[in-house]
């Protein structure tokens, strides 16, 4: 039996850390004082310092960013949020995969949950970096977190098949896109 093994890992993250800027705001959209102390005081306690956006943060109290992609009078719509993945998801990836010898790779497994449009990332990486066009591809979708599980037992069962396989896995997530409202608790702390 074939073994598989992870061989290089990169990581790219974007470039505005709004940690701050998001608990501060979003402690603002829950119902009440209580729930809002409550939110505060677990966000502090997850140990969470950072969380990075494509979106800049607002420099105005009630503007969670400086473009004004979440607007106090109405948030944006599944298609301008899909818009805006599509515009990032590239340039991000890109910050990640140009630290990795791409050469020889046979497979491409995407991964993400947070962003989708057509022609995918995944055809999108092959034509940026002049990949074969015969590279097998796979896009795990509406998994959350646990499909980057998934892509790494579908790579092992790929390279334990084909043992001269060279899979490389993409997790492109972009969850500060998807803000709602009308949140929960739960969904808040979930964010």
């Amino acid at each position: 039996m074939n073994s598989a093994y992870v061989n290089t890992i990169a990581t790219a993250v974007p470039e505005h850390d709004v940690h701050a800027k998001f608990v501060e705001y979003c402690s603002r959209l829950l119902p009440d004082t209580r729930i809002s102390a409550l939110f505060r005081r677990m966000a502090s306690r997850a140990q969470i310092e950072h969380r990075y956006s494509i979106l800049k943060p607002g420099l105005e109290d009630d503007r969670l960013d400086e473009s004004g992609f979440y607007r106090s009078e109405g948030y944006p719509s599944t298609a301008t949020r899909m818009a805006f993945y599509e515009r990032h998801a590239l340039p991000l990836a890109c910050r990640a995969l140009d630290q990795l010898d791409l050469n020889g790779t046979s497979h491409l497994i995407t991964t993400t949950c947070t962003g989708f449009y057509a022609p995918g990332l995944d055809h999108q990486i092959i034509q940026h970096y002049g990949l074969s066009s015969g590279i097998e591809r796979t896009a795990v979708g509406f998994m959350g977190c646990f499909a980057a599980l998934n892509a790494l037992k579908l790579a092992r069962h790929i390279v334990r098949a084909e043992p001269d396989a060279k899979v490389l896995i993409v997790n492109l997530e972009l969850c500060t896109l998807h803000l709602q409202r009308e949140g929960s608790l739960e969904e808040m702390l979930s964010f």
